[in-house]
């Protein structure tokens, strides 16, 4: 779509930018006592997406041109967590374009800290939604605030802002996480990116720039390299989780999942300056099916685990780090 929407507006074709770009709030999960936050926003020609304040302004739905891109799980969007332990965070996790694990754990359970930590569950404050406008592109910005805290040592702050543009397919998320606390702390992060049908489905392909391949645990080495092709729906299958170490590039590695039955492909890349892990999560269980394309600083081991390998990202006091994970849909149809 080839559109100068600045001048559209500018000239007065355009009333108003709404008409191009919008975001509307609502509230879900009322009707089970536990209302949360949605921020509901639609560009033309590009991806709509549903933002969810109340887990940490990580993104739910996905769509693009009415594509659904996102895999999203049974269990729904609403959770009544707050500090998720032990195994609990797999009890309220709703799927999504994007569900950040960290900041304090990734991974298994580990010294007193749940499965894939908090942020998930973190309300975002300083919410704002504004129109944004550059060169000949329009879009939407969301920005928020996610802290992870505790009465003592801890404090991490996440400022998140999130765009989504017109007139292409092109979502950036780029967050600033700071150490406020007067200690030096772990803060593991990982972009748990999930989708489902009908992009990735029977016939659609994973392309990595992988030098090695190494599976999490027996399940996943018994299943071998059949980590690039969508397979076909299994009554009784179980998780397979890979690490990729990849091949030297720019500093920002890419996943494709190519669809040539849809025409189209689903491109993922991340600042692998900050983020130069990536793990890979394949379920192909029926009535769950889902591929995981999960960038991170650390393991999925938790934080044991890396702190024992000497791999376990910090933050000195006063120390920020900047890291963005952005998705491109290319449409051939």
């Amino acid at each position: 779509m080839t559109l100068d929407l600045n001048a559209l507006v500018d000239s007065g074709i355009v009333s108003s930018v709404d008409q191009l770009a919008t975001a509307y709030t609502s509230t879900s999960g009322s009707d089970r006592g536990h209302p949360q936050r949605a921020i509901d926003i639609r560009v033309i020609g590009g991806v709509d997406l549903r933002v969810l304040p109340d887990r940490g302004l990580d993104i739910s739905g996905a769509w693009y041109r009415g594509l659904p891109l996102a895999w999203r799980s049974r269990v729904g969007e609403v959770s009544r967590l707050v500090n998720p332990r032990g195994s609990e965070w797999i009890q309220a996790f709703g799927g999504g374009l994007l569900a950040t694990c960290g900041l304090r754990n990734v991974g298994a359970a580990s010294e007193g800290h749940g499965l894939h930590g908090t942020f998930a569950h973190l309300p975002a404050r300083d919410v704002r939604v504004d129109h944004l406008r550059e060169g000949n592109d329009v879009g939407i910005q969301v920005t928020g605030v996610i802290e992870d805290m505790d009465a003592l040592e801890t404090h991490l702050r996440c400022e998140r802002t999130i765009r989504t543009m017109c007139a292409r397919g092109d979502v950036l998320v780029r967050d600033v996480v700071t150490n406020l606390g007067p200690a030096t702390a772990a803060a593991p992060m990982l972009y748990h990116s999930n989708f489902g049908a009908p992009v990735w489905q029977p016939g659609a392909c994973l392309e990595l720039p992988s030098r090695e391949v190494i599976p999490r645990d027996d399940a996943t080495r018994s299943a071998g390299a059949l980590w690039r092709e969508a397979p076909e729906p299994e009554e009784a299958g179980i998780e397979r989780v890979y690490e990729h170490l990849l091949v030297p590039a720019d500093g920002w590695p890419t996943a494709r999942i190519v669809n040539e039955s849809l025409g189209v492909t689903v491109e993922m890349s991340w600042d692998a300056r900050t983020m130069p892990r990536l793990h890979q999560w394949v379920h192909p269980c029926a009535g769950v099916y889902v591929l995981g394309i999960e960038p991170a600083n650390c393991s999925v081991g938790g934080r044991a685990a890396d702190r024992e390998e000497r791999r376990l990202p910090v933050l000195e006091p006063s120390a920020r780090r900047t890291s963005s994970v952005r998705w491109r849909i290319h449409d051939d149809r």
